[in-house]
C-alpha cells in the first residue's frame, strides 16, 4: 500500500539526458571538500598553512564552543571504529567522497551505482577494517538470498556468506593464504548448504515468510533475545563489528521489505543493484544518525538521476553551505544565547538532562526554567542535527539521487504534524510505511478519528519507541537488559508525542478549508508566529521524559512537566 505513494520511476532515456557534465561544478564540489577538510582536520598543520583558531584569533573572533585542538570541534564524525583519530577518520571520509564523487560523475550510467558501491566499501574498509566491511557485506548476503533466492547457476551467491562470514568473524590475526583457504572452505560450505536445505525451505508456503521476517527484523530479534538472555543469566556478549554496521541499516532495510511485498521490485534483482541501495557514500558520516536517509529500494531507483545530475548538485552544495554555517557557527550563537538569558537573570540550564537532575535533587525551579531550558536544549541538538544530516542528504544529492531533505526548517511548523514532517522527514517516512499505513488501512475503517488515533500511535508510539529507539539504545550501549529498560523509561515521551500528532490531525481535519498559506505576510502571520512557537515549545518540554534523570520518578518528571504549565513549582 504504501508502494502507491511513491515517486514515478524514471526512465532510462531521461537518466542519460541528466548526464551533461560541467566542469565547474566539479571544481566547485572538490573545492568545498577542501573547506571541510581545513575546517575539520588537521591537514591544514600538516602542509603549514595556518589552522582555523589561528585565523580566528587572527581577526579577534574567540568564541566558546568552536575549537577544539584548533581546528572546529565537530560532530561530524565516523562512529564506532578506534583504527583512527576523528580528525584522520573525517580526513579518509572527505578524501573518499572526492573520488566517489568523480567516479559517479563521469563513469558511464550502467557503472554509477556500481561505481558507489566500490567506493562505499573501499572507504569502509580503510575506517573499519577488512572485518567490518566484510561482516556488512555477509550480513547483506544473507538477506539477499532470502529475499531473492538464487537458483541454477547463481547458486554460487550463496557462497558469499560463508567466505565473507569467516573474513569477519575467523579466528585469523592476519590474512594469509590459509585463511583465504578456510574462507573459500566455509563459502563451499554456505553455499552446499543453501542450495539442499535453505532453498528448499524457502519454497515452503508457510516457512518463507517467516524466514523472510527472521532477516528483516534480525535487529530487533539480537536486541531483544540478547537483553533478555543477558537480564536472565547475567552473561553479555559483544556484536561484530560488521553485524553492528548491518543493523544500523535495519530500518531501511524493513523500508525495502515493504517495497518487496508492494512488488516494486524486480523478481530478478542482482545482488549489485541490491547493495546500491544501502552502499553509498552518504551513509558512512555519522553512520547512527539520520539512518533512513534514502529510504528503500524504490526510493532510491526513482530518484537517481531523475532531474539534471548538475542541478542536483547545485542542490547538494546549497545544503553543505547550511551545514558549514550549522557545525561551525550554531553552536557558538546557542551558547551566546544562552550566556545572554543567564546575564539577564533567567536561570537556564544547556541540557534538559541538567534541570532534570537538579530538579529531582534540589527540587527548586520555576516555569521560566523548564520552558526555557527545553527550548535551549531543543535548539543546540538542531544545531548539531541540521549540520549532520544536510551534510549526508547533500552528499546523497551530488551523488545523483534527488534526496529530500531531512531537516527542512522545522521552526516554521505551526502543528506538530508539520514539525514532525520538517525535523525528521525520512525517518517520519519510515514510521508511516511501516507502522502507520498497516493500521489506518485496516482498522476502524468507518470512524475516521479512531482509525488515525490508531494509527497514529502505532506510528509515532509503538514503531517510535521499539523499533525506533529501543533498538537504538541497545547498538549504541550494549545488548543488556538495562538498556532496555532505560529507553521505555521514555514511554511518556513517546505518548505525548503521539498525542500531540493526533490532535493536529484531529485540528486540521476539522479546520475549515483555508486558501492561506501559513507564513502569508498579513495581520494573521503573528498567529504563525505564536502557532509556532507553541508548536516547538511543546515538543521541547516533552523531552523532559527522554532526556530523563535516572535517579527520579516518572511521577518526578511528570511534576517538573507540569511546572512547565506553570502548574506547581515555585
Amino acid at each position: 500500500m504504501a508502494g502507491l505513494l511513491g515517486a514515478a520511476p524514471v526512465s532510462r532515456e531521461t537518466q542519460l539526458a541528466n548526464d551533461r557534465h560541467s566542469p565547474a561544478l566539479v571544481v566547485l564540489v572538490l573545492a568545498f571538500l577542501c573547506v571541510y577538510i581545513y575546517l575539520f582536520t588537521q591537514a591544514a598543520d600538516e602542509i603549514g598553512a595556518p589552522l582555523p583558531k589561528a585565523v580566528a584569533d587572527a581577526v579577534g573572533w574567540h568564541p566558546e564552543k568552536v575549537f577544539d585542538d584548533d581546528n572546529v570541534s565537530s560532530e561530524l564524525y565516523v562512529p564506532m571504529t578506534w583504527l583512527y583519530d576523528n580528525d584522520d577518520e573525517r580526513f579518509v571520509l572527505f578524501v573518499g567522497v572526492a573520488i566517489a564523487f568523480l567516479l559517479v560523475y563521469f563513469l558511464p550510467l550502467d557503472l554509477k551505482r556500481p561505481s558507489l558501491v566500490i567506493s562505499f566499501c573501499v572507504i569502509v574498509s580503510i575506517l573499519y577494517g577488512l572485518r567490518g566491511i566484510a561482516g556488512l557485506a555477509a550480513s547483506h548476503a544473507i538477506v539477499y538470498l532470502v529475499l531473492h533466492p538464487a537458483r541454477g547457476l547463481r547458486v554460487w551467491l550463496a557462497g558469499w556468506p560463508g567466505f565473507l562470514g569467516y573474513l569477519a568473524l575467523g579466528t585469523y590475526e592476519a590474512l594469509s593464504v590459509w585463511a583465504i583457504l578456510i574462507a573459500v572452505t566455509c563459502g563451499v560450505a554456505s553455499a552446499v548448504l543453501y542450495r539442499y536445505l535453505l532453498i528448499r525451505a524457502l519454497d515452503a508456503p508457510r516457512l518463507a515468510p517467516c524466514l523472510r521476517v527472521v532477516a528483516t527484523q534480525s535487529a530487533m530479534i539480537v536486541a531483544l533475545g540478547g537483553a533478555v538472555w543477558e537480564g536472565l543469566s547475567g552473561q553479555t556478549f559483544e556484536l561484530a563489528l560488521g553485524v553492528l554496521l548491518f543493523f544500523w541499516h535495519w530500518e531501511r532495510l524493513l523500508l525495502y521489505y515493504v517495497d518487496y511485498k508492494d512488488g516494486q521490485i524486480p523478481a530478478d534483482i542482482s545482488f549489485w543493484s541490491y547493495l546500491s541501495v544501502f552502499m553509498a557514500p552518504g551513509q558512512i558520516g555519522n553512520w547512527n544518525w539520520g539512518v533512513t536517509i534514502g529510504q528503500g529500494y524504490a526510493y532510491c531507483q526513482n530518484n537517481f538521476y531523475c532531474e539534471d545530475k548538475n542541478r542536483l548538485i547545485v542542490d547538494g552544495l546549497r545544503l553543505w553551505a547550511l551545514s558549514i554555517t550549522y557545525l561551525v557557527l550554531a553552536q557558538w550563537g546557542v551558547y551566546l544565547l544562552l550566556a545572554v538569558l543567564q546575564d539577564l537573570g533567567f536561570v537556564v540550564f544547556s541540557r534538559n538532562r541538567q534541570m532534570t537532575c537538579h530538579f529531582i535533587f534540589d527540587g527548586q525551579v520555576t516555569t521560566s526554567t523548564v520552558l526555557l531550558t527545553s527550548l535551549m536544549d531543543l535548539l543546540r541538538w538542531t544545531a548539531i542535527w541540521g549540520g549532520v544530516v544536510h551534510f549526508k542528504v547533500g552528499l546523497w544529492r551530488i551523488c545523483g539521487y534527488r534526496i529530500d531533505p531531512y531537516f527542512n526548517y522545522p521552526w516554521l511548523s505551526t502543528n506538530m504534524v508539520a514539525l514532525w514532517s520538517r525535523f525528521t522527514f525520512h525517518y517520519r517516512e519510515f514510521l508511516v510505511k511501516v507502522f502507520y499505513y498497516p493500521v489506518f488501512f485496516r482498522c476502524f475503517r468507518t470512524r475516521p478519528y479512531l482509525r488515525i488515533a490508531c494509527a497514529t500511535f502505532a506510528a509515532a508510539g509503538v514503531g517510535n519507541m521499539v523499533w525506533g529507539h529501543l533498538s537504538e539504545a541497545v547498538f549504541y550501549k550494549g545488548v543488556a537488559w538495562g538498556n532496555i529498560a532505560g529507553a521505555l523509561r521514555q514511554w511518556p515521551y513517546f505518548v505525548l508525542l503521539s498525542l500531540g500528532i493526533t490532535v493536529a490531525q484531529f485540528w486540521l481535519m476539522r479546520k475549515k478549508r483555508d486558501s492561506r498559506k501559513p507564513w502569508t505576510f498579513d495581520r494573521r502571520i503573528v498567529l504563525d508566529a505564536f502557532a509556532a512557537y507553541v508548536t516547538l515549545q511543546f515538543y521541547a518540554l516533552i523531552h523532559v521524559f527522554y532526556h530523563y534523570c535516572q535517579e527520579g520518578t516518572t511521577a518526578q518528571h511528570f511534576k517538573l512537566f507540569l511546572i512547565g504549565f506553570g502548574i506547581g513549582g515555585n
